[in-house]
């Protein structure tokens, strides 16, 4: 029987997660990837990951990151080394928000414990944080880091391994439907496969043409502060956080892993960008920077020291900040994962079994069909 030739696209993590998820089940695999394989100019680099249980965003993606976690341990047994610790993580923020009211429906709808903590408790174990009395504080033990960079490797070899070809530094200009399969357009070369897979983040718009639904992409700017001493590391107490201000602005940190400092960034916000390939204006750097720094005077004021480098991120926000996972509307043969909003890393290995599912001409597991286009339909 001959094998199902596929083209992914994109070779950042979930394009990663599907080429390996359709080699395992027997196809033949490329991977077009427009940069170098460890470029910083998308979303599926750096060192850390958050990753949260009891996920505010929606409960459906409880289910998910539970088999996602699964995942990753499996990997971890095949590449060796640890993907994923399990920390905790403190979030924090108030009754009338989105993170606290979120999260707790998440944990109700699928029992996951969560711990509540009294305002003196929060104060007694998180030294380094302000917590108004009104705000509420719960620690979710469950929840942990991804090590994003490590996990990023650790599926490129066992894709590798298994028999993906990379072809990196090789650009897709378009796709074709004919007759005898879908069409990959390079500058240097026109390709046949059976299947085509779009997962090339914040540049989808330019594959995906008109589907009913578009991405946005969001710069991002990331900070970092020292890492000082063991007091701002996990064996120092210092775990990942999330916290909501009142105005629903959605701020987050890291410990200090190794050398690297403490990791400080803002999920919410960011400068919208016409195409990913937008310079980021100059003063949107100073205003990030300062937004943080006011929000870690008032909450955290330890870590309200001065930056010792930025990084940027690129986010690819969907309409309604959930990932989009579906076949393309004109053509079956095409798949795609899209919006992952800022928050896909984590699920990497589910949306590749998802996309690998569209490509063999199976329907989404019932558990991802919350994601698909069909909530955008009207639009088409």
């Amino acid at each position: 029987m001959q094998k199902l030739r596929c083209a992914v696209i994109g070779a950042g993590i979930a394009g990663l997660a599907t080429a390996y998820a359709l080699s395992r089940r027997g196809a033949e695999v490329a991977i077009f990837e427009q940069y170098d394989l460890f470029h910083n100019r998308g979303s599926s680099h750096g060192a850390t990951r958050m990753l949260r249980m009891a996920y505010y965003e929606h409960p459906h993606y409880v289910p998910l990151v539970q088999r996602a976690v699964k995942q990753w341990r499996e990997l971890e047994a095949k590449s060796m080394q640890p993907l994923f610790q399990q920390t905790g993580v403190l979030l924090a923020g108030y009754e009338d928000g989105a993170l606290i009211p979120g999260t707790l429906k998440a944990a109700d709808e699928h029992n996951l414990t969560l711990e509540h903590l009294s305002h003196q408790q929060a104060a007694e174990q998180y030294d380094c944080f302000l917590f108004p009395k009104e705000m509420k504080v719960i620690k979710e033990h469950d929840a942990g880091v991804i090590f994003a960079d490590k996990a990023f490797n650790a599926l490129l070899n066992v894709a590798i391994n298994i028999g993906v070809t990379i072809k990196s530094q090789c650009p897709v200009r378009r796709w074709e439907g004919s007759s005898g399969g879908v069409k990959i357009i390079t500058q240097d070369n026109v390709e046949l496969y059976d299947r085509v897979i779009i997962s090339t983040g914040a540049w989808a718009n330019d594959l995906l043409g008109n589907i009913g639904a578009s991405v946005t992409p969001v710069i991002k700017t990331l900070f970092w502060i020292p890492p000082g001493d063991e007091q701002l590391t996990i064996k120092g107490g210092f775990t990942p956080f999330a916290i909501e201000t009142e105005d629903m602005r959605f701020f987050y940190g890291f410990p200090a892993f190794g050398e690297e400092g403490v990791k400080l960034g803002e999920h919410t916000g960011g400068y919208a960008a016409n195409h990913p390939t937008d310079t980021l204006p100059v003063n949107i750097l100073d205003e990030d920077a300062r937004d943080l720094q006011n929000f870690l005077g008032r909450f955290a004021p330890t870590l309200a020291q001065p930056f010792i480098r930025n990084q940027r991120c690129l986010y690819e926000v969907s309409p309604d900040r959930h990932f989009i996972i579906d076949h393309h509307p004109h053509d079956e043969r095409v798949c795609f994962a899209a919006g992952l909003s800022g928050h896909g890393f984590k699920f990497a290995p589910v949306i590749g079994e998802a996309l690998a599912d569209l490509a063999q001409g199976k329907p989404l597991d019932p558990e991802v069909q919350f994601l698909s286009l069909e909530r955008f339909r009207a639009t088409l």
